[in-house]
């Protein structure tokens, strides 16, 4: 069995100068984000000659969502506020147990930042416990 150490996706956009307002290292086709945490980003232009054709083709934006959890939603949405980044989904607390806001970044990723905490009884049910 694989047992990995870290995971980071990384996504192939056209526009790795808009993405740098994510990433703390960048490269003249790669770019990548590295947190304190070791929670990890790739972004990657695309057509690049030293990939593979499967590495190539942009992301367009559907069906992904990247969630990133916090210690503390507010804290996390007010730095968003004052960054002025693309909040397109404002701060809310479910049911289910999640404190969460979603940004959208330039090349239209989403990403959904997430606080866990106790859900409701309705959904405690729902939960595998290990």
């Amino acid at each position: 069995m694989i047992e990995p150490k870290s995971s980071f996706p990384v996504f192939t956009v056209k526009d790795l100068d808009e993405a740098k307002s994510f990433v703390v290292f960048s490269g003249d086709w790669y770019i990548h984000l590295v947190s304190k945490s070791g929670i990890q980003v790739g972004f990657l232009l695309p057509d690049q000659p030293t990939q593979p054709p499967i590495f190539q083709k942009p992301y367009l934006g559907d069906g992904v969502i990247f969630s990133l959890e916090v210690e503390d939603a507010d804290t996390a949405y007010a730095a968003a506020q004052l960054k002025s980044l693309n909040i397109v989904l404002e701060l809310r607390s479910e049911d289910w147990g999640q404190r969460h806001f979603c940004i959208q970044d330039p090349n239209g990723i989403y990403l959904d930042i997430v606080q866990s905490f106790e859900p409701t009884e309705e959904y405690q049910s729902d939960y595998v416990s290990e």
